[in-house]
């Protein structure tokens, strides 16, 4: 029965992640479909195995933790977004500012690339965790 969490984690993380990015256009700071998918799949399946079992369950699988885990860290993410790159590029004039500005872009934006995958590795471990320890 541990492959009902991976399943349901994964139905979840695409239908997050299909409204989150044709939608709403929003898939956090990293800008990118496959990472803020993979994101929420180990967020809801990490939550789905390690909360406690409560809710509604299909076929023993008590699903809405998981599911509560991955909607609360795609509004976190979706809110934590800056605009389009496009629109403050159009926006700025070329110049020495923004030069800058542009280079503390580049900063953050790898400094925000290193937290994400540390994010996921843990989230990796957590959800293999959680699956091993019911076996």
């Amino acid at each position: 029965m541990e492959y009902l969490g991976v399943l349901f984690s994964l139905f979840f993380a695409i239908v997050i992640t299909a409204i989150f990015s044709i939608a709403l256009k929003k898939t956090g700071p990293w800008g990118g479909f496959w990472v803020f998918f993979i994101l929420m799949f180990f967020v809801s399946l990490a939550a789905g195995e390690w909360a406690a079992q409560r809710g509604p369950s299909a076929w023993g699988y008590y699903w809405a933790p998981g599911l509560m885990a991955a909607i609360i860290t795609a509004l976190i993410l979706a809110a934590a977004t800056p605009g389009s790159h496009k629109e403050r590029a159009k926006s700025k004039l070329h110049s020495d500012s923004h030069i800058k500005e542009s280079t503390e872009v580049a900063v953050t934006t790898a400094i925000f690339g290193v937290f994400l995958w540390i994010l996921i590795a843990l989230l990796a471990f957590i959800a293999i965790a959680g699956l091993l320890s019911r076996m």
